[in-house]
């Protein structure tokens, strides 16, 4: 029996001169079979990505976090959720950040919420791949709750991210008024695509 390239979807053949064969009957009926498997298979996929796509968002345990530098590397050592990610878990409490265990395009997304005892604080955030920039700066946070408080955030950066590539994002911040300042971060990714 031949069978197709290349899922090897087995198909009915006849050598010249056409003559009827009951074994063409079975054949079809693998054929049939082969074809219900694939499909089946690509609707378990299907349901897996659109509905139980890869995904994880860290934060950070001990909250706010505060320092006087303008400048801040958030180390992550809680994962809030993680489904479907891996072998690995998607937090890597040795580093910090958000560790990818399979290659493919994802859409990654942080977002700080920083405060101060001034109007002053002017956050931006933004993303790093393996230590080096993988995204722009935000535009500066706009009011979110609290008196001082603001929201910096990007919401779907599209990376394409290797097998342990670490992400990771920054905070920098233009203060008029004090120094000290506090910060509640998050970092989440959602694998869109696997090669």
């Amino acid at each position: 029996m031949k069978v197709t390239d290349p899922y090897d979807l087995p198909y009915p053949e006849c050598d010249p001169p056409l003559v009827k064969d009951a074994s063409q009957i079975a054949q079809v009926r693998l054929l049939a079979e082969a074809v219900n498997e694939q499909v089946q298979d690509l609707v378990d996929y299907g349901d897996d990505v659109l509905f139980r796509p890869p995904a994880a968002r860290l934060g950070i345990l001990i909250l706010p976090v505060v320092t006087t530098d303008s400048f801040a590397i958030p180390f992550f050592d809680t994962l809030v959720f993680g489904s479907n990610w891996g072998d690995s878990a998607p937090l890597d409490l040795a580093a910090g950040g958000l560790r990818v265990s399979t290659p493919g395009w994802y859409l990654v997304g942080c977002h700080a919420l920083v405060g101060s005892a001034t109007a002053g604080v002017l956050p931006m955030v933004r993303l790093t791949v393996n230590g080096a920039s993988a995204s722009s700066w935000s535009a500066v946070g706009g009011n979110y709750g609290a008196p001082n408080s603001r929201l910096a955030a990007l919401s779907a950066v599209p990376l394409i991210l290797q097998e342990g590539d670490l992400v990771r994002m920054e905070i920098k911040h233009l203060a008029a008024g004090s120094p000290t300042w506090e910060y509640r971060p998050h970092l989440w990714a959602v694998r869109l695509v696997t090669p």
